[in-house]
């Protein structure tokens, strides 16, 4: 893995972002959509779709609906999670098989790269994470990957320079903050036995990244049932919600003494 971002600091520029431009960022309302919500219907609809033999089926369906005025918000933050757990959920009474399953949540997670660039390009950048950097893991090994997609593309619609990979090993995680300035470790966790593993890893993090003043978001479907989950790994705060996660990471950065949100021009 070849990452090219250097870690200098720009002194003056970044106590001007930590003094005055995040907590006026912070004090600021998200626009609120004028456009229609995707509804369960939709969601039902779209994960029948998915499991059709056409895997351009659900695509065409999302964009027909896109393009009478729905919000595709609404359907990253709605939409496609309730499809995926209706997936699980028609698992469990028998009505599909576990290969069903796999391939709906792969379909899913290809409309979420097709339709990459209208959702991060449709972003309001007045509210912007601009220069912010992430690395945005799950635990290795972990097959749960629909929801750090999810979360990564929101962040990315907030202008932030996000490093995510399906497949990161540890090794992989600690080469990307050592050589790299991050300001942003999110890691996504969906089961407890995960949890004696990443805390040990998120503390060698620590210990391995440029940045000294890193933090760390817990979040993932785990969150929803243990909510110590940030006290239980190490990590500096937790959110469950991915159109939530860039302001709470905002309001940590502005906590911190140093931020690398303004740097020296790259050269």
């Amino acid at each position: 893995m070849e990452l090219s971002i250097k870690s200098d600091i720009n002194q003056p520029l970044r106590q001007a972002l930590v003094s005055h431009v995040i907590p006026q960022l912070l004090d600021t309302s998200t626009r609120t959509s004028d456009k229609v919500p995707f509804s369960l219907v939709h969601s039902e609809e779209l994960g029948k779709l998915c499991l059709d033999a056409d895997a351009l089926k659900a695509e065409r369906f999302v964009r027909q609906l896109l393009a009478h005025g729905h919000d595709i918000e609404s359907l990253y933050l709605h939409a496609i999670p309730e499809a995926a757990r209706l997936f699980h959920d028609w698992w469990a009474s028998d009505e599909i098989d576990f290969i069903s399953v796999t391939r709906g949540i792969f379909q899913l997670e290809q409309l979420v790269y097709s339709l990459s660039a209208e959702f991060v390009l449709g972003g309001n950048l007045k509210f912007s994470g601009g220069q912010l950097n992430a690395l945005l893991v799950r635990p290795p090994g972990s097959h749960h990957s629909l929801g750090l997609l999810i979360l990564s593309q929101y962040f990315r619609r907030r202008g932030w320079q996000v490093f995510s990979a399906n497949q990161f090993t540890a090794d992989d995680m600690l080469g990307a903050v050592r050589s790299e300035w991050v300001d942003l470790i999110g890691i996504s966790l969906s089961e407890d036995k995960q949890i004696p593993v990443m805390k040990k890893l998120i503390a060698k993090l620590r210990q391995r990244c440029s940045n000294p003043h890193v933090q760390v978001m817990a979040g993932g479907p785990l969150l929803r049932t243990c909510k110590n989950l940030a006290e239980l790994l190490g990590a500096d705060f937790a959110c469950l919600h991915a159109d939530q996660a860039h302001w709470h990471a905002l309001e940590q950065l502005k906590k911190t003494p140093m931020s690398s949100a303004v740097r020296q021009a790259r050269s």
